[in-house]
C-alpha cells in the first residue's frame, strides 16, 4: 500500500495548541519515513502557500495532525473536502461539533451518557451575575489540551477564572466540579481501545501534565470492575457514533462512586511520546507505526 500512496501530513497551524501540534507530526514523520511513504509535511499557517503546495503534490490521502482550532473544529476538513482530498480522523460535521464542549454534552445526554451539570455562559457579566458554589470548573467551551480549565475554590478564584476564560474564548462553561479518577478512551477505527487512568502527582491532568511531566502515571488497563469497564468503553463508542467521529479519537471521562462521567472527545488525539492513543495502542500490540498504518488505510476507505 505505502509505496503507491502519497500522503501529505499537516502540523502546526495557528491554534494555542500549534506546538503540541509540532510534535505530533514529527512523530507520525518518523513513522512514515520507517513505513516508506511518498509524503509532504506542510504548515497551514501560510494559507496560500499551503493551498499551493498541496494541489502541486496532489495527495491521495491528508494525514492531519493540526489540533485545536483550524485543525480539530471542521476548518480545515471543509478546505479539503472542498478541495476533493481524503483525509484521516473525523469529517466536517463531527468535527465542528466535538471541538464545542457545550454541545457536545447537550448532544450526548440524550443518549444515556452521564455528564457533568453545568452552565454555558456568553459574557463575564452574565458569569459573574450567577450564583455559585464552590469549588467549581470554570473552562472554555472550544480549547483542548486543557487550555483555559480553571478550578476555583472560592469567589476570588472565580472571578480571575472568568477574566481569564473570557480572553480565550467567548462561550464557556461553569461545571460542577467532581473528584474522580481521570480515564480515557482511545477509539481506533470505530472500535474502543483498553482504558487508561491517569494520576497526576500535583492538580489535574492540565497542559504541563499532559505534555511536560514525567511524574504522570498511566495505568493500562485501567484496573476497573470488568462489567463497568465495558460500560466506559461503551459509553466512549456512543459518544464517537452519535457525533459521526471516524478513524481515531480519545474520549475522556471522570469516574466517581462508580459513575462515569463524560467530560470531552478529542478527534485529533495527539501523537507525541506523552500522548495516551499511542500508549493504548501499544497495550493491544499496535506499534505507533502500525497506528499510523491504520489511520491512513481508513482514511483512504
Amino acid at each position: 500500500m505505502s509505496s503507491k500512496l502519497k500522503v501529505v501530513l499537516l502540523y502546526g497551524g495557528n491554534s494555542s495548541e500549534r506546538e503540541i501540534s509540532i510534535k505530533s507530526g514529527r512523530s507520525v514523520e518518523k513513522a512514515l519515513k520507517k513505513l516508506g511513504y511518498r509524503f509532504l509535511s506542510l504548515d497551514p499557517i501560510e494559507k496560500e502557500k499551503f493551498i499551493k503546495k498541496l494541489i502541486s503534490f496532489n495527495p491521495d490521502v491528508v494525514f492531519i495532525t493540526l489540533h485545536g482550532k483550524g485543525g480539530e473544529d471542521g476548518t480545515i476538513q471543509g478546505v479539503l473536502d472542498f478541495l476533493g482530498y481524503k483525509y484521516t480522523g473525523s469529517p466536517l460535521k463531527a468535527s465542528a461539533i466535538a471541538i464545542d464542549k457545550a454541545i457536545t454534552k447537550d448532544i450526548v445526554k440524550n443518549y444515556g451518557v452521564t455528564v457533568p451539570d453545568s452552565i454555558t455562559v456568553f459574557s463575564k457579566e452574565e458569569a459573574l451575575s450567577l450564583s455559585v458554589d464552590f469549588p467549581k470548573v470554570v473552562k472554555v467551551a472550544t480549547e483542548g489540551s486543557s487550555i483555559g480549565v480553571f478550578i476555583v475554590s472560592n469567589l476570588e478564584e472565580y472571578k480571575k477564572a472568568v477574566e481569564e476564560a473570557f480572553k480565550i474564548g467567548d462561550k464557556v462553561l461553569i461545571e460542577e466540579f467532581i473528584e474522580g479518577r481521570e480515564l480515557t478512551v482511545g477509539i481506533l477505527n470505530g472500535n474502543p481501545l483498553d482504558i487508561i487512568e491517569i494520576k497526576v502527582e500535583k492538580g489535574f491532568y492540565d497542559y504541563k501534565n499532559k505534555y511536560f511531566s514525567d511524574q504522570t502515571q498511566y495505568i493500562c488497563p485501567a484496573d476497573i470492575d470488568k462489567k463497568l469497564y465495558k460500560k466506559i468503553q461503551e459509553d466512549a463508542l456512543t459518544v464517537y457514533k452519535v457525533l459521526g467521529c471516524k478513524g481515531a479519537a480519545r474520549v475522556d471521562f471522570l469516574l466517581k462512586e462508580n459513575i462515569p462521567y463524560f467530560l470531552e472527545i478529542n478527534t485529533i488525539p495527539g501523537l507525541t511520546d506523552h500522548s495516551l492513543l499511542p500508549k493504548a495502542a501499544a497495550y493491544r500490540g499496535i506499534s505507533f507505526e502500525k497506528l499510523v498504518e491504520e489511520m491512513i488505510k481508513d482514511a483512504v476507505r
